[in-house]
């Protein structure tokens, strides 16, 4: 080889070998949270089917091998999923259209669900805040406003009835104007071992990630220092969380934990492996007559 294959060079190789990759990224390990060296990472999303198997990733390194730089071992990794999760409450004019604020809901979820589709679910597609509040106000002419708030979220699967560290990385800053900002954090309900109440993770606006539960609706700490959590960084951490069973989210039965935040900013990019997406189903869209 006359130069050393980049991780671009990666990404157009990986293409070229496996046609029915929608997305691909490609980055040295040495820029992950916890550095490995001599290792490139692929991440690649799929045009159909949700991850690949062992079998076909295997056979993408198995082709990468002319290829490699004798130093440099590829490994691909699948894609991990940040949801975006939306509070929009938009104004219309009503003596403007024939048409209902039901009818109008519906199409301005269209939008939403087509931006997610089109401009993210890929490596490289940024959430940009303004573009989509256009597309909201541009669904039809009798629209005057939107005010829209947005929240990530990130779901993990903890190992059952075993005292285990966990890390969620949002890899975008979390909103915290100044120390013991009120609480940006909150979680899915899940019980621990030796107790019967149900838990929720929360912060304290000063880097730690609380345990609690509720009596009467009142909030009771079981463990204030159950994790920490870095503003600038999105990254959170879990120490040594034991839990025995996990509550059902939105009445179904659910093996995972999800962690909501309030991003820094409304501009979300996603980083590595990591792919952004409107969930849609669980966003609240609001569309209400104008009354100045």
């Amino acid at each position: 080889q006359d130069r050393a294959v980049t991780t671009t060079d990666y990404e157009t190789l990986v293409k070229s070998i496996y046609p029915n990759a929608q997305s691909i990224s490609a980055w040295g390990g040495e820029d992950d949270e916890t550095p490995v060296y001599g290792v490139v990472k692929i991440a690649i999303k799929a045009a159909s089917g949700s991850t690949l198997t062992n079998a076909t990733k295997q056979n993408i390194i198995t082709s990468l091998q002319p290829y490699n730089v004798a130093s440099v071992r590829p490994e691909i990794v699948d894609p991990e999923t940040t949801s975006l999760v939306l509070t929009i409450n938009a104004k219309y004019e009503k003596k403007a259209t024939a048409k209902t604020s039901d009818t109008l809901k519906s199409e301005i979820t269209t939008a939403v669900s087509n931006y997610s589709t089109n401009t993210l679910s890929q490596f490289d597609g940024v959430f940009r805040y303004s573009k989509l509040t256009g597309l909201i106000d541009d669904v039809d002419n009798s629209i005057l406003s939107n005010i829209t708030t947005v929240k990530m979220r990130k779901e993990f699967t903890p190992t059952l009835s075993s005292s285990t560290k966990y890390d969620i990385y949002f890899r975008n800053a979390i909103y915290n104007p100044h120390s013991g900002h009120q609480a940006v954090v909150s979680s899915t309900g899940f019980k621990i071992a030796g107790n019967n109440n149900e838990m929720f993770l929360d912060d304290d606006g000063e880097g730690n990630i609380r345990l609690y539960y509720l009596v009467s609706g009142i909030k009771t700490v079981q463990n204030a220092t159950q994790g920490t959590i870095d503003y600038s960084t999105g990254q959170i951490t879990l120490n040594s969380l034991n839990v025995a069973s996990i509550s059902n989210i939105r009445g179904a039965t659910s093996t995972k934990i999800e962690i909501t935040v309030q991003p820094s900013s409304n501009d979300i990019v996603p980083v590595r492996d990591q792919i952004l997406e409107i969930d849609v189903s669980n966003s609240i869209i609001t569309v209400s007559e104008d009354t100045f």
